[in-house]
């Protein structure tokens, strides 16, 4: 019998690593789950009723309390702000620093030090002397550890969000061991785990993604092939690959989505917290439908199209709309990640046209069109969503347009050409107001947003909890699939 990982949430938010936990298939155990932030655990709660959640600081954790948890793994996202580039970067001065040094001075005094570790952070924190002392410490507390900076866009996820990971194991390890143990940064994951980047094979099977009427359910879904035994293999990368920061940009590619004529759904089920016994090891076959692109002019319906609902692309403007869009972009990297990552418009939320107004950005928004990164839902790329989104546009996170019309955008890029060569935009009127109008431009859902970051369907927020507060907890958050595939990676025998 799999021996049950007991695992300790530090700096848990919203339960972003307890999900990662789930998704990932082990027998776990949380035994606690530590953070100060109200709002966060408030939402932590509601989704993880039986987890010991303590809301205090971890600083004034002590040995004895740690040892008598008798804790195999530590999961933790300690606080950004004193590593990331908007910040002041004051490393260990800052006092945001200070609960993450005394668990580091902790370490090498337990009794019962954790098998496993697991460390979070914002890019700039691999070259901070935070990282340096939590090198010293495990090394001192004799841990195998490698280091990664990943983004979902390797993983097939259209969504940059470039992040430092440490993993962690505690000597003695055995010689052929998953991965290796290097003093170099690596900006890929061995091959052992690319069975389990369940985005990427769904971009490389070149089938097509499909939605429940509450959004995206990308957890559940491991492939869509026509038979399982077809399903593409990944090229095998090496274990480590130290390369600069450009070959971020390599995963996967796929060619354009092809409407298929019938799909096969495979998909797993787990139906107990923390009990990999009750989760299939083999995907199931759930479904098998016929679908009909939405754009073809056949209306064919069918008696099961109510549980399974392709999202259609924009295939007729698609090819136009991308030519038309780049000037609305902010990003000026999208081309490189197109037929690499799933469509955004997997990710999105099927919601009457009355739910998905009230996102929408109000004429005052728009007067700011021109830092807005635009995309729509064919693009495969959206930036990075923060803490600030919905406050600020440059930067924060993506807006998505509705409209589906290409004289649309022609006409909204000619503005913004216009205003960045004769800087007049701070005069605009209604005339130009009118033209941005017309893309139908709103904000991502907090629903959207999680998706992104592959939370599960049923991971809900309580109902007294705003827009505002979700899209600052949502920013601080992880993505959920990419911590998944490095916890599997880390408790591999």
């Amino acid at each position: 019998m799999t021996e049950i990982i007991r695992v300790l949430e530090l700096y848990s938010g919203i339960g972003g690593m307890h999900c990662a936990l789930q998704d990932s298939g082990i027998k776990y155990e949380v035994v606690a789950a530590i953070d100060v932030n109200t709002t966060a655990n408030k939402i932590y709660r509601h989704n993880f009723k039986g987890t010991y959640l303590i809301e205090n600081g971890i600083e004034k954790l002590t040995v004895t309390q740690i040892d008598r948890m008798k804790i195999d793994m530590i999961l933790m996202s300690p606080p950004c702000q004193p590593f990331t580039r908007v910040g002041k970067k004051l490393d260990i001065d800052d006092l945001r620093t200070k609960s993450f040094l005394h668990l580091l001075d902790l370490l090498p005094q337990l009794t019962h030090c954790p098998s496993y570790i697991l460390v979070e952070n914002v890019k700039g924190f691999e070259e901070s002397q935070t990282r340096d002392l939590l090198i010293k410490a495990l090394q001192k507390c004799q841990f195998h550890l490698q280091e990664y900076m990943l983004t979902p866009l390797q993983f097939g996820i259209p969504n940059s969000r470039l992040r430092y990971y440490m993993i962690a194991k505690r000597l003695p390890v055995n010689p052929n061991y998953a991965w290796s143990n290097t003093e170099q940064l690596c900006y890929s994951v061995p091959s052992v785990v690319q069975p389990y980047l369940r985005y990427k094979i769904l971009c490389d099977t070149e089938k097509r993604c499909y939605h429940t009427d509450k959004g995206a359910n990308p957890d559940m879904i491991l492939m869509l092939t026509s038979k399982k035994e077809e399903t593409k293999s990944l090229p095998q990368n090496s274990d480590c690959e130290t390369v600069s920061e450009s070959k971020l940009d390599e995963c996967t590619g796929c060619t354009k989505n092809k409407c298929e004529e019938e799909d096969w759904m495979f998909v797993s089920h787990n139906d107990g917290e923390g009990d990999s016994s009750k989760t299939n090891k083999e995907p199931v076959l759930a479904k098998r439908l016929k679908t009909k692109h939405s754009c073809d002019t056949e209306k064919e319906k069918h008696s099961n199209e109510d549980d399974l609902k392709p999202l259609c692309c924009m295939c007729d403007n698609e090819s136009r709309l991308m030519e038309e869009s780049q000037l609305l972009r902010q990003d000026e990297d999208t081309e490189t990640y197109h037929g690499k990552c799933l469509q955004l418009q997997h990710f999105l939320e099927k919601q009457s046209a009355e739910y998905l107004n009230k996102y929408k950005l109000p004429d005052k928004d728009l007067k700011r069109f021109i830092v807005m990164d635009v995309v729509f839902p064919c693009i495969r790329k959206t930036i990075c969503f923060t803490k600030r989104y919905g406050h600020y546009m440059e930067g924060a996170g993506s807006i998505i347009q509705m409209s589906t019309e290409a004289e649309d955008v022609t006409g909204a890029c000619q503005l913004k050409k216009e205003a960045v060569e004769k800087k007049n935009n701070k005069n605009w009127g209604e005339k130009e107001i009118a033209i941005i109008r017309k893309l139908q431009l709103r904000y991502f859902t907090p629903r959207e947003i999680a998706n992104l970051l592959c939370f599960p369907e049923t991971f809900d927020f309580p109902d007294n909890v705003s827009t505002i507060q979700k899209n600052r907890v949502l920013g601080n958050s992880l993505n959920v699939h990419v911590v998944s595939v490095l916890i599997r990676l880390l408790t591999m025998k």
